[in-house]
């Protein structure tokens, strides 16, 4: 039990078996070690420099013999209080690398006000120019307050001065000749392709935003390198060719 617990402190099974025999022996000459320990007489030295240096062994010499002998268990928590405080200072580092590591998650959201907290988060940090890639949410399926969402929407991308494109397909060019005009005044870029695009998807950094506007509509958030890469590259290589 006791030599389980030392090696959740941090020792090792040989370091434990070790410093409990010294414990137990007092102040002792190494091959005394070796008998009470098992431990072989090429690692004995070795490991009872590494508990030395842990503080936890000390020695004296009498004459040119070495007798080492056990710090007080005390040290012990001394020993666990400084692991503790080297490990929260490298905390700040270590949250800095988990920020820039690749993040995957999942998440959905339902109702308008879930919707649009979720968009305004979004870019609530949006650099000016930042690229934001959309497939075009099927026109059939707005209503009067989707209209107002994304207007909304629309003002606030504008706000942040965003590189805002999106895609339709060829068949609603003829039904939006009139909106072509109001599109100038969000700075939002709009092509049109033959290809039968997926519907309502938002791309914007490592997040992809897949929607549904219905009677009661919904979004699915996908925080992926990959996954965000893969349609951006699908998305740009469409923006070449669509007019």
């Amino acid at each position: 039990m006791i030599q389980e617990i030392l090696q959740e402190a941090g020792l090792n099974k040989r370091e434990s078996i070790c410093y409990i025999a010294l414990l137990e022996l007092g102040s002792s000459k190494i091959g005394a070690i070796i008998k009470k320990t098992g431990v072989p007489s090429s690692k004995i030295y070795e490991i009872l420099n590494k508990l030395i240096n842990r503080g936890l062994v000390s020695y004296v010499k009498i004459g040119k013999i070495k007798h080492y002998q056990a710090s007080d268990p005390e040290t012990l928590v001394n020993y666990i209080d400084e692991k503790k405080k080297r490990i929260q200072e490298i905390i700040p580092e270590l949250l800095l690398k988990q920020k820039f590591s690749k993040k995957q998650s999942v998440e959905m959201f339902e109702g308008q006000k879930a919707l649009f907290s979720l968009f305004t988060t979004l870019i609530k940090d949006a650099k000016f120019n930042e690229q934001y890639l959309i497939f075009s949410i099927n026109e059939e399926n707005k209503n009067e307050s989707a209209n107002l969402f994304f207007k909304n929407l629309a003002v606030r991308r504008k706000e942040k001065k965003m590189d805002v494109r999106m895609l339709k397909n060829i068949k609603q060019y003829k039904k939006e000749k009139h909106t072509k005009l109001k599109l100038k005044y969000t700075k939002l870029k709009l092509k049109y392709t033959h290809f039968n695009l997926p519907q309502g998807i938002t791309i914007f950094r490592d997040i992809v935003v897949i929607l549904s506007w219905d009677e009661s509509p919904i979004a699915i958030k996908i925080e992926s390198a990959t996954i965000s890469n893969q349609l951006q590259d699908f998305f740009l290589s469409l923006w070449k060719i669509a007019k």
